[in-house]
């Protein structure tokens, strides 16, 4: 194993007033048909997702075997916001619009104040802006 001092830890130089937002929307099913239509589409929705004009990076993650949450990073609230105009936003939409009790759907935008850390290759924020020299 790697002790810590075997590779660099760096920050992102972070401008004052970022125009990149993190995305964070989960997906809670609620019945058998929200959990047969989540684990049918939720690998589409991060493709669709990753594939969007302006977002650079998705992550998606288990909560448990009835919810995923996905964490995506756009270069701008506008290209966000273009997403949701979107065919594949609509067509994720049809289902809720459908069986508006079979999910339960978060999600919440993030500006970053201030830069995270990062190791290694860059991931997230540092995808977006340069990493500062150590």
């Amino acid at each position: 194993m790697a002790s810590i001092n075997s590779y660099s830890i760096y920050k992102i130089d972070l401008p004052e007033n970022p125009e990149a937002v993190v995305f964070v929307n989960g997906i809670l099913a609620r019945d058998r048909t929200g959990f047969f239509w989540m684990w049918k589409n939720v690998q589409w929705i991060k493709n669709a997702t990753t594939e969007a004009e302006g977002c650079v990076q998705v992550k998606a993650g288990l909560c448990g075997v009835n919810e995923v949450i996905m964490v995506s990073y756009w270069r701008s609230e506008q290209d966000l916001k273009q997403f949701f105009r979107g065919e594949p936003h609509r067509q994720m939409m049809q289902f809720v619009i459908k069986h508006p009790n079979s999910l339960c759907l978060y999600n919440e935008t993030y500006q970053p104040s201030h830069s995270g850390k990062y190791s290694h290759e860059p991931q997230g924020m540092a995808t977006l802006y340069p990493s500062l020299a150590n």
